[in-house]
């Protein structure tokens, strides 16, 4: 019957050449696996805040794009008198109030950005106010005066100041864009230099072990079956 007490474990298994084979490479792929670990979260937390920026620039391009919209569709009304041209003009309205909620959260991190979108929010305020005014001047006193309010209005060159702070906006971001994707880079090489140092000192590690085995005549196959 075999002998299973946990002396005769020990001198069979937790023999010294089995600990020393065993401990030390244990101990440098724990710590490879810490070191691979805290990488891997690098790159995740740098990945997504690329993804952050890439969301933010396009949030400002849709800003952009409703408020053509909107003026598109203000315009068109005040021409033809249709008030079908509100249909896409109270779309576009209802489309930029969730869109300036999202810009003001993606810049939430960003004391500069926030100062920012702060004034294009002021700016749109105005902008959209000069929309509804027009209508409603066209509504009470016909197309003639509104068209007066618009050239006035468009003297006032709101649109081209909108289109100046979301430039700023959109450029900051390319620069924290840049930034980050050298952050993902630096992140991804990391990796690899984790992954080669820890092969690498396993091999070592484990090559030494041998080496002072053999030297101490300890270089044995290991443990031996007892039969009963």
């Amino acid at each position: 019957m075999r002998d299973l007490s946990w002396r005769w474990l020990r001198s069979t298994y937790l023999t010294t050449p089995v600990l020393l084979r065993s401990i030390p490479v244990g101990i440098v792929i724990a710590a490879g696996v810490v070191a691979t670990s805290w990488t891997h979260t690098l790159l995740s937390d740098h990945q997504d805040l690329v993804v952050h920026t890439y969301e933010a620039i396009d949030t400002t391009k849709d800003v952009l794009i409703g408020l053509d919209d909107a003026e598109t569709g203000q315009r068109g009304y005040l021409l033809s008198g249709d008030r079908r041209y509100l249909d896409p003009y109270n779309k576009a309205l209802t489309r930029l109030a969730d869109l300036r909620g999202t810009l003001k959260a993606h810049v939430s991190d960003n004391r500069e950005q926030i100062a920012r979108v702060a004034t294009l929010d002021a700016m749109i305020d105005d902008k959209l106010g000069e929309l509804r005014q027009a209508i409603a001047v066209h509504d009470s006193d016909g197309f003639d005066a509104a068209r007066r309010l618009e050239i006035a209005m468009m003297e006032r060159a709101t649109m081209d100041g909108i289109r100046r702070v979301i430039g700023a906006i959109t450029e900051s971001e390319k620069a924290l864009l840049s930034a980050r994707q050298s952050e993902v880079d630096r992140d991804e090489t990391r990796i690899r230099i984790v992954a080669i140092l820890v092969g690498l000192a396993s091999f070592l590690t484990r090559a030494a072990i041998e080496l002072y085995l053999a030297r101490n005549g300890m270089g044995g196959a290991g443990p031996q079956r007892r039969n009963s």
